[in-house]
């Protein structure tokens, strides 16, 4: 298990805070600077204790502290993706014509980073049986699936 740092941690905020940011400039709103963290701390928030309850049902869940540290770990992994995202992000969407072309750039760039946060975080969690690894794919695509929905339906009110 690695050892969690703080900068990581700050890159988990400032990484969303950050693509919002781009869509906040395109879209001349602040809405997005705050819209973005929400949706990223909102959604691990609301579905993490899912994770933890479907895996111990299974009989293979870790320690608390373990899954605390692991997902602290992904979070700042996301950040850290981000933050490498962010210029060549800003670049394409402030480069362009079209306010989609924001939308999409800043969507990949969400998307790229969680799902190199979910990596991690199953690296870190490690399946301890098939069921385990079956709760995680089901729990990783359903997280996915409301991060994304949230995302899409705020990004695509902001532009319109």
């Amino acid at each position: 298990m690695s050892r969690v740092h703080s900068r990581p941690i700050a890159f988990a905020a400032l990484g969303p805070i950050a693509i919002g940011g781009i869509l906040a400039v395109r879209a001349d709103q602040l809405a997005p600077l705050f819209a973005v963290p929400a949706i990223v701390f909102g959604v691990v928030a609301a579905t993490a204790p899912a994770l933890y309850i479907a895996t111990a049902a299974t009989g293979a869940a870790p320690p608390v502290a373990t899954v605390v540290r692991a997902l602290v770990t992904a979070l700042g992994a996301f950040g850290i993706a981000l933050v490498g995202l962010v210029l060549p992000a800003a670049f394409l969407s402030l480069s362009s014509l079209s306010i989609t072309t924001t939308v999409v750039v800043t969507s990949a760039a969400l998307a790229g980073a969680g799902l190199l946060a979910l990596r991690r975080l199953a690296g870190e969690l490690g399946a301890r049986s098939l069921g385990a690894a079956v709760v995680f794919g089901v729990w990783s695509l359903t997280t996915l699936g409301i991060a994304g929905r949230l995302w899409a339906d705020f990004a695509w009110e902001v532009i319109s």
